[in-house]
């Protein structure tokens, strides 16, 4: 997969961001992680969720 993409409103340069959220439910001792992946412009501020592929 590619490191960059065209952004679909500014044409600018797309970049991957991951990111890691911690889920804690009340009750359950042990907290759930969950990693997101989306497409950031940084010019325009557009981010779409990337395609997950596996």
């Amino acid at each position: 997969m590619p490191e960059t993409k065209e952004c679909p409103l500014c044409g600018g340069s797309m970049r991957l961001r991951e990111s890691e959220t911690v889920i804690r439910v009340p009750g359950n001792p042990k907290a759930t992680t969950r990693k997101t992946r989306e497409w950031v412009c940084p010019d325009c501020d557009y981010f779409e969720e990337a395609d997950e592929e596996g």
